[in-house]
């Protein structure tokens, strides 16, 4: 393989694309899309780690068509049939039904245009009679998807290596491997983020919502998020990160800031609506807008409900995600001395930076802490809130969601937070 592609779901939407590999097929649907080549092999993605990791799925050595239809029905997919030896040229229906375009396949071979399969393997120096006939519609939306090109050996065996990243780029465009709207590098991927948090409104799902705020009405934790699991960015835990603001412009400033300093990644913005308490000291809370509310909730008692968001990064190496902590704070952190007596910011520091930025792991990051995400998802699955506490606070949050609706499914998941917010949770010190 030459060159490889991965398609990016488009933000909200779940939209996917991938685009071919050489210039003749880049004026095909384009989404966020980069190319991974070097050396002829992807650099990114992980992807036996990914296939593994999801799908329990791991490939060695010469694939065998019960090994490859193993793998299929582990995603989901129909098996394949086949006889004789088990060819790359072979399973091109399996990749392209992993990728949900079957069917467009199929219109390669329909009545207004019989040989279109055939012309297209052709132009690229194929011999369509050497290969099965009934794969030649598959062969050719592969071509065309950039999942196979001319070089390949079509007629050869089908390697481990070479299954791992038909399987994986084919799962992305259909929808079953990582979300993002681009990474690090990518040249528009500011706009990207500027785009996808323009969107962001208010959302609810009362049955969630009546179970974070009884957490929080009753002192287990000071607040809770309201998360789409539609947008779950699916990366690969060991090298992610979770950033959590408010303010739109300081995710475009960290993610530059992460660029300068020679960092990459995929990059995936998560919706969430953040409710905490809100004391009438603090001032009278202004009229509601599509991205802000507070409401009574119980007598004297206030919850408010803003849009932030999860910024997630999943780094291309260990190296880079232990990076990003020393980062923050140095250039989005404000401690005592970032501020005057007034306190005017007089460090240079990024937009609306934080006192104590919040920002996780779901593995062991060094000199992080540890904390309970109590995580509680709807009837189906659609929407989720995470209340963060201490873990000997864990089994008090967990009985106010039994109490409040015990037929929801709930799971205490550990994590690892950044210092400052472990600091917040806690109330240790306000820096």
């Amino acid at each position: 393989m030459k060159k490889l592609w991965l398609s990016v779901l488009l933000p909200l939407t779940m939209v996917s694309s991938v685009l071919g590999a050489e210039t003749e097929t880049e004026d095909m649907q384009r989404a966020w899309t980069i190319a991974v080549e070097k050396d002829g092999e992807a650099r990114y993605g992980h992807f036996a780690e990914y296939l593994d990791a999801y799908y329990h799925v791991t490939f060695d050595g010469e694939i065998s068509l019960n090994d490859f239809n193993d793998a299929l029905t582990a995603l989901g997919v129909e098996s394949v049939e086949d006889e004789g030896s088990f060819t790359l040229g072979d399973a091109a229906e399996g990749i392209v039904s992993l990728a949900g375009m079957k069917e467009l396949a199929l219109t390669y071979i329909n009545a207004d245009a019989p040989d279109k399969a055939e012309k297209k393997l052709e132009a690229l120096g194929i011999s369509p009679g050497e290969l099965e006939q009934q794969d030649l519609p598959y062969i050719a939306a592969a071509m065309d998807l950039g999942f196979l090109d001319e070089e390949d050996d079509l007629t050869g065996p089908l390697s481990g290596e070479i299954a791992e990243k038909l399987f994986y780029l084919s799962a992305e465009a259909g929808g079953l491997a990582r979300r993002y709207i681009g990474r690090i590098s990518d040249p528009d991927i500011l706009e990207a983020v500027r785009q996808t948090l323009s969107s962001d409104i208010l959302f609810d799902e009362k049955s969630l919502t009546e179970v974070g705020e009884a957490i929080v009405l009753a002192g287990a934790t000071s607040g809770f998020g309201l998360k789409m699991e539609g947008c779950n960015a699916r990366f690969l835990d060991e090298y992610t990160i979770k950033y959590s603001h408010s303010d739109y412009a300081h995710a475009t400033q960290l993610i530059a800031l992460l660029r300068s300093e020679g960092l990459d990644g995929y990059v995936q913005i998560e919706p969430k609506i953040s409710v905490y308490e809100y004391m009438i000291d603090w001032g009278e809370p202004g009229a509601p807008t599509p991205t802000y509310k507070v409401l009574e909730v119980k007598d004297g008692r206030y919850l408010c409900y803003a849009v932030e968001y999860d910024l997630m990064l999943e780094f291309d190496s260990i190296e880079e995600k232990k990076a990003f902590h020393g980062l923050v704070e140095r250039y989005a952190k404000k401690y005592d001395e970032s501020v005057d007596a007034d306190g005017n910011v007089i460090e240079k520091l990024l937009l609306e930076s934080w006192w104590q930025p919040l920002y996780s792991s779901n593995t062991e990051v060094e000199g992080f802490e540890n904390l309970i995400d109590n995580v509680v998802y709807d009837e189906d699955g659609l929407f989720s809130i995470h209340s963060f506490s201490l873990p000997e606070n864990k089994e008090m949050v967990q009985e106010v969601i039994r109490k409040v609706n015990a037929d929801l499914k709930a799971e205490a998941v550990e994590i690892y937070v950044n210092p400052a917010f472990y600091r917040y949770i806690s109330g240790s010190d306000y820096q």
